[in-house]
């Protein structure tokens, strides 16, 4: 089953690599194509010092189908639709280009409860790696988060780059749920650590060179033993996988796309209506 999973579905996934101003890759997300969207965690906003992304569709033996590079900017301006906000778990962008028109198409389940203990599988990339890859987990709990945005945790192996990624229901190769890795209290803990690491640095380069030792400044040795600190911490958090992760349910953007294709079923009714009339 979770073999035709990757069958299935593979195709409809992408990559979503940030680029800073050198190139030098800072960041990645996965996400998946929805008709002629790109939909993937709300996280694709809030990316330091991106200035480009890579939107990238694999094979079945993850090669390269279909690529393209566009300025940050531009992505999050230019092609966001729908609302933008840090609440929703969740992001839309337009992905109507000749390059991914080929593209194949996930369908979203309209189903809204799931018994605990289904088997799920997941189709990611992984920060680091340029491969897709399929893992398979359970659904173990359902909660709500403060604003009432509906998860359920998926209690299964998932890595940093895996978020965006979909959840999918292996007995109808549909998504059911979009991974929210980043949004998780082991992330929370780490950008605490990395806080208190770039505060301690700042007031220690307020001294720096006030008190030497013969030719040493034990001030720089204080420093670059900080920064030690915050790449280790940085490289822990990066290539770390965690055994639980929070999924966000698809109530939101069912939504959306419903309520767009209703637009789009009245707007074709109106010009067909438009057309009889002129003939």
């Amino acid at each position: 089953m979770l073999s035709q999973v990757w069958k299935s579905c593979h195709g409809a996934v992408c990559s979503l690599n940030f680029q800073n101003e050198r190139g030098v890759s800072i960041d990645t997300l996965s996400g998946f194509k929805v008709n002629e969207s790109l939909v993937t965690t709300d996280f694709a906003f809030y990316i330091p010092k991106a200035k480009k992304v890579e939107i990238s569709f694999v094979d079945d033996t993850n090669n390269v189908v279909a690529s393209m590079k566009i300025p940050y900017k531009e992505f999050i301006n230019d092609l966001r639709i729908g609302v933008f906000d840090n609440h929703t778990g969740y992001s839309i962008f337009n992905l109507d280009f000749p390059d991914f028109k080929e593209i194949p198409s996930l369908k979203l389940s309209e189903r809204r409860k799931f018994p605990i203990g289904q088997q799920v599988a997941l189709l990611a990339f992984s920060l680091g790696y340029s491969n897709l890859s399929l893992r398979s987990g359970i659904i173990s709990s359902f909660f709500s988060n403060h604003e009432g945005i509906r998860f359920f945790q998926y209690d299964g192996i998932s890595c940093l780059g895996n978020s965006g990624g979909p959840i999918i229901d292996p007995e109808t190769m549909q998504v059911i749920g979009i991974v929210s890795r980043r949004n998780t209290p082991v992330s929370r803990s780490y950008k605490q650590i990395v806080d208190i690491i770039t505060a301690n640095i700042d007031e220690l380069r307020k001294i720096q060179g006030v008190v030497k030792y013969g030719d040493v400044d034990p001030i720089q040795v204080l420093i670059a033993n900080q920064n030690q600190i915050k790449q280790l911490a940085n490289n822990i958090y990066r290539y770390s996988a965690f055994g639980t992760t929070p999924v966000v349910m698809l109530d939101q953007i069912l939504s959306y796309f419903n309520q767009n294709a209703i637009v789009e079923s009245c707007n074709e009714r109106v010009k067909q209506e438009y057309d009889l009339n002129l003939s």
